[in-house]
């Protein structure tokens, strides 16, 4: 009877410590399950928090804005000077002192523009003078222009029975338009040596007006408003 109770209590015990044994096995398990699920959604928050954000401007390097402001900087167009700021105001009656061509524009280049071919002892009323070496006059009520080197404020002013040239050289008149052949000087005088000066080159296609031909191979010619002089044989007719 005796050895039946001590086996009794050894199975009793065994069953116990197997019990214990099974509980604590299935602690570790769920244990180690549970961390390892919290390690992984650690790391699926770690990943999604270091992602860039796509949608979210950078502010340090976007470009700023442009100010409203600007629009005041822009810079005004350049003032043009219209032909009549060209001209000092004078208020005085004249007449040509042979005859002047009456133009409606400061352009010799053309014969489309003549209005009037105003006669020694004609009066017309010059309201400007420029320093362009023309003449703005008022005639029939017409605001035109001419040269004024070919006008007079003397209104007595009579014309020398020939005209007379302030150089030696004669010149037989003529009125033709005529531009360089090449490239050619326009002077203040007839001559080549001093003090005659240059003051102006005519190119190939711009046209003066030649009002003179000499004997000694000079042309006097109106060009830009002035009495200049060059050699006759740079020049040649331009064809109407």
């Amino acid at each position: 009877m005796e050895n039946k109770k001590w086996i009794l209590v050894l199975s009793i015990a065994a069953g116990v410590l197997a019990v214990c044994l099974i509980v604590l096995s299935v602690f570790v398990a769920v244990s180690f399950h549970n961390k390892n699920v919290g390690t992984d959604d650690s790391s699926g928050m770690q990943t999604s928090e270091t992602e860039p954000a796509t949608d979210t401007p950078d502010d340090t390097s976007a470009a700023p804005e442009p100010e409203e402001s600007t629009q005041n900087n822009v810079t005004p167009p350049p003032v043009q000077t219209t032909a009549e700021e060209i001209f000092a105001q004078v208020n005085e009656q004249v007449t040509a002192k042979r005859e002047v061509n009456l133009r409606s524009s400061m352009d010799q280049g053309t014969d489309d523009n003549i209005v009037h071919c105003l006669s020694n002892g004609e009066i017309a009323t010059r309201t400007g003078v420029g320093k362009n070496g023309w003449s703005r006059v008022v005639y029939n009520s017409q605001t035109l222009y001419c040269i004024s080197s070919y006008l007079t404020a003397d209104l007595n002013y009579v014309p020398p029975a020939e005209e007379t040239d302030p150089f030696k050289t004669k010149f037989a008149p003529v009125n033709e338009k005529v531009t360089a052949k090449e490239l050619t000087n326009l002077r203040d005088r007839p001559s080549v040596v001093e003090p005659s000066q240059v003051v102006v080159a005519l190119n190939h296609g711009e046209v003066a007006v030649r009002t003179g031909i000499a004997n000694e191979g000079w042309s006097r010619v109106e060009y830009n408003g002035q009495v200049l002089y060059c050699i006759s044989s740079y020049l040649e007719i331009v064809e109407e």
